[in-house]
């Protein structure tokens, strides 16, 4: 019971993977049981988010009042589109795997929304950002590094 409260703890936006870590080993929980429920809690809510972040920015570009900074938006991604997808797993797995603020999967599965990241790609990179950030973090909280 206590390994899904940590995944549920890494699902949320304010705690994430690099929250829930923490706090499992501090319960005295087994840390490769940590480091397997936040990974995974903070993986899965990455879809979801892709999604949702969709519909969002959809929704943005019916609104007269932000239109044209959408549509701006919309050709610069366009326009580099090739470059971007070449680095853009590789820049997700960047983005996530080093544990700073604001570095998550919240906000990497903002930015493949987008840059119109196929979910399979997004998802790919977050899993393994989240798996290096998770060793990161883990190896921290037990004061190995």
């Amino acid at each position: 019971m206590d390994y899904l409260k940590v995944m549920i703890l890494s699902m949320l936006p304010v705690t994430e993977l690099r929250g829930s870590i923490p706090i499992g080993i501090a319960l005295d929980l087994n840390p490769i049981g940590v480091y397997i429920a936040s990974v995974v809690g903070s993986t899965l809510v990455s879809i979801p988010l892709i999604l949702a972040f969709r519909h969002v920015l959809e929704f943005l570009k019916h609104r007269r009042i932000l239109e044209g900074l959408v549509a701006k938006i919309d050709r610069k991604i366009d326009s580099g589109m090739k470059r971007l997808k070449n680095v853009s797993i590789l820049g997700i797995v960047l983005f996530v795997g080093v544990p700073l603020p604001t570095t998550g999967t919240w906000t990497a599965s903002a930015v493949a929304s987008i840059l119109k990241m196929r979910i399979k790609n997004a998802f790919l990179g977050v899993l393994i950002g989240n798996m290096m950030s998770g060793i990161i973090v883990i190896l921290l909280s037990l004061h190995i590094i």
